[in-house]
């Protein structure tokens, strides 16, 4: 069976508007979240998830310039003298070695923020984390091994090849595993939780679902674009080539979802549920008490993880804790709070 065909100028021209547009809703969240972790900075921020996604958004910025850059390269300054398909064709030009560079930097990164979150999560228990955190250094290496390529004297388009399947391969699974292993601790704690608090329920569940989204979404994207990395061609001339179109979207949608992540939680948008953070002592949940016959009567109820999670998952410096915002007092009796950042 013969596969579409899709040139390939037409697919970076398409890829770069998308890109942009992309671009411009990121640069919004991004404002907006950093706005809100300013916010709360006496509360204490994550260093580690705030200077990361400062750095997905400079890396995701810098991309799309070099793509736009690529663009008005291809169809403007060198359309007289090289056909633009030859011109994006050439994937080897130092130009596009650095937006590739910048791409894979990025996905690396965005890989480390969500195996970072497992870690958290987890209460701070590094084996649950490493062997991800593996697979994220083997992406970042058979990636940067595969660009590099094109520097060799000669170049073994197998290899390159290979590298390159082997990079979204790695980086898919890291996504998937890691949101499901997220998924099944927060379900676990938070069924535990409400079986012995009597509590009715599904706060947790809009964690867990902005969690699953999330992931599903970057998962999804790299699922889509892997399958027609596969389809593709080697040299770009002819053939499917509507990879570009996704890879030049990736890096914005690397960094937009544990970006919209920090934010939804920041604004409350979870109902203030509780979920975990990398401050304290021990792991704990966060809960009000129920409401009685006196609404000035008000006990804050820490319960620990240990309680609830079997051996070895409680550890660690994380914790959930309460939000300080502007609530009426019975309002607040009926809700829990978050940090995530």
């Amino acid at each position: 069976m013969a596969v579409a065909s899709f040139p390939i100028d037409k697919a970076y021209l398409i890829g770069g508007w998308l890109e942009s547009f992309t671009w411009g809703v990121y640069t919004t969240m991004f404002a907006m979240t950093m706005y809100t972790i300013y916010q709360k900075r006496r509360e204490g921020v994550n260093r580690f998830t705030t200077v990361a996604l400062i750095l997905l958004y400079f890396l995701a910025t810098g991309h799309v310039s070099l793509a736009l850059v690529r663009l008005i390269q291809g169809f403007i300054l060198y359309r007289d003298i090289l056909d633009p398909i030859l011109y994006f064709a050439n994937i080897s030009v130092r130009l596009n070695m650095a937006k590739d560079y910048l791409y894979i930097t990025n996905l690396f990164l965005g890989d480390l923020v969500i195996v970072w979150r497992l870690y958290v999560v987890w209460g701070n228990n590094i084996y649950i984390a490493f062997i991800p955190f593996l697979m994220c250094l083997g992406e970042l290496s058979v990636g940067y091994g595969s660009i590099s390529q094109w520097l060799a004297p000669t170049q073994n388009f197998t290899v390159m090849s290979r590298m390159g399947s082997a990079q979204f391969i790695l980086s898919l699974v890291v996504n998937i595993l890691v949101t499901m292993i997220i998924a099944g601790r927060i379900w676990f704690v938070s069924r535990r939780t409400r079986k012995a608090l009597g509590v009715a329920g599904g706060n947790y569940t809009r964690v867990l679902l902005l969690l699953i989204e999330s992931g599903a979404l970057v998962a999804a994207a790299k699922l889509t674009e892997f399958t027609l990395y596969e389809l593709a061609p080697v040299n770009g001339l002819d053939g499917l080539n509507a990879m570009y179109i996704v890879y030049e979207c990736m890096p914005q949608i690397t960094g937009l979802a544990p970006t919209f992540i920090i934010y939804a939680v920041n604004k409350g948008f979870t109902q203030q549920d509780s979920v975990y953070s990398s401050r304290g002592q021990k792991t704990t949940l966060m809960f009000n008490s129920p409401v009685d016959s006196d609404p000035t009567a008000h006990t804050s109820t820490t319960l620990s993880t240990a309680v609830f999670a079997p051996s070895g998952l409680e550890g660690g410096a994380a914790h959930a804790k309460q939000y300080s915002g502007e609530k009426d007092p019975l309002d607040r009796l009926n809700s829990s709070s978050t940090s995530v950042v």
